[in-house]
């Protein structure tokens, strides 16, 4: 009897360890990578903007961030929101935390006091605003989807006014512009 007892604590440990290992499997596929050069990451995206006629969205974030997983989940559940979202930004998720600050990135924009948080930055690298997603949050739960695709459409309408003009977009939706140039060196 002792001999199944510990059969079964045994087998009760390799399903606890194979559960966490798949949990964390599923945190990362969030995108937000500690290992990943931002700077490369940030060269790519603003190429790829210019040449799309859109803006770049950089979320700061990680696996470690309940908020973060809410979004990653709301994004991905809504067809309408992801379709319109990657229509008007390319997305560079940007990792912050324990495994890595991004200290040298990140002190080059507006400072964030949380996570996830939002930058915008046109092709020509001005930063055109930094929010926290706080306002595009519905109670405790999850996203305001009307809050959210309001969001998008003001920067996707200031995407093609810039586009026609090359003029730096108005902040809008009680956003800061930072105005500032995000110069992207180590």
């Amino acid at each position: 009897m002792l001999t199944t007892k510990r059969i079964m604590r045994s087998i009760a440990g390799v399903v606890a360890m194979l559960l966490l290992s798949n949990a964390s499997c599923a945190a990362s596929k969030l995108g937000y990578d500690p290992k990943a050069d931002p700077f490369e990451q940030y060269h790519e995206a603003i190429a790829l903007a210019d040449a799309e006629n859109k803006l770049v969205l950089v979320i700061a974030g990680g696996d470690w961030c309940r908020w973060c997983h809410v979004l990653d989940r709301f994004v991905a559940n809504d067809v309408d929101v992801e379709a319109r979202l990657h229509d008007a930004f390319v997305v560079m998720k940007v990792y912050v935390g324990f495994d890595n600050y991004n200290d040298t990135f990140f002190s080059q924009l507006p400072e964030a006091r949380g996570a996830p948080h939002f930058w915008i930055i046109s092709p020509s690298k001005q930063v055109l605003s930094s929010q926290s997603t706080g306002g595009l949050e519905a109670g405790k739960s999850g996203y305001d989807k009307q809050a959210f695709l309001q969001f998008i459409d003001h920067w996707k309408a200031q995407s093609a006014t810039f586009s026609e003009s090359r003029q730096v977009p108005q902040p809008g939706l009680g956003q800061d512009a930072g105005g500032m140039q995000l110069r992207a060196d180590k």
